[in-house]
């Protein structure tokens, strides 16, 4: 954590702490340093999730949407491995996923469909679902501020806001958007914006439960705007966190 980074947003949570105590008060207010370290222990205790997953996704079908409730499975092996894969009554309907090389969707519809590439690419972000959107969008990434890339703290009555940023010529954008639980300091949802600044993502992490004593989030509901709107809603269940399967 630089010194410097951490600076920049000391004033803006001293003026909200002020506002929020003006009503309810809620927990204590947390500095941006212990929030940024509480969140950072959390993130780094969880190396792999491994689970059953109920996956609705609605995504657009001509200028139709369609809507789809799967079961399947869903992994994270961090740094940059995820694989989700859905099926209706034992059939595989789609799996999507990345490793450190490559990323790939496939859809079954009435003939196989596959779109892969590798990673880093234009065609990654062309895809429906960018995988790399999906697992940034669990919330289980460390935080560190750079340097020299400004960033904004907020404190509210029930939520931290941190806004890392970019600077683009005269102005400066949004990177990523994290509020987290002031009672818990567990991320609560979660937007990533592009280049120019438009939202990317808008993930919500609803559940926490416990397992083996670090708290996982078991249901998520995101929205991904790429070249089309996709909805996602993530069910986990049977969650390990010791496990890294291979999905290949």
């Amino acid at each position: 954590m630089q010194r410097t980074a951490l600076a920049r947003v000391v004033v803006l949570l001293a003026a909200a702490g002020s506002a929020a105590r003006a009503g309810d008060p809620g927990p204590p207010v947390s500095a941006p340093a212990e929030v940024i370290a509480a969140h950072n222990a959390w993130a780094d205790a969880i190396r792999h999730v491994w689970s059953r997953a109920a996956v609705t996704i609605n995504f657009p079908v001509g200028e139709k949407r369609e809507q789809h409730d799967l079961d399947g499975h869903f992994f994270i092996a961090k740094p940059d491995r995820l694989f989700v894969h859905g099926q209706v009554l034992g059939q595989d309907v789609f799996r999507l996923g990345m490793n450190a090389e490559r990323f790939w969707l496939w859809i079954r519809p009435e003939v196989n469909t596959i779109w892969t590439g590798r990673r880093g690419g234009k065609g990654e972000r062309n895809l429906l679902l960018s995988p790399a959107d999906l697992m940034a969008a669990c919330g289980c990434q460390r935080i560190d501020l750079a340097r020299d890339a400004p960033a904004e703290f907020v404190a509210g009555r029930r939520h931290y806001v941190l806004t890392e940023q970019r600077r683009a010529g005269a102005a400066i954008l949004p990177a990523r958007r994290v509020w987290f639980d002031r009672a818990t300091l567990r991320p609560v949802r979660l937007d990533l914006f592009d280049g120019a600044g438009r939202r990317l993502v808008m993930a919500e992490l609803l559940t926490y439960e416990s397992v083996g004593g670090t708290p996982v989030c078991t249901a998520y509901r995101a929205r991904f705007y790429g070249n089309e709107e996709v909805a996602l809603v993530l069910r986990l269940t049977k969650v390990s966190l010791d496990k890294e399967p291979n999905p290949r």
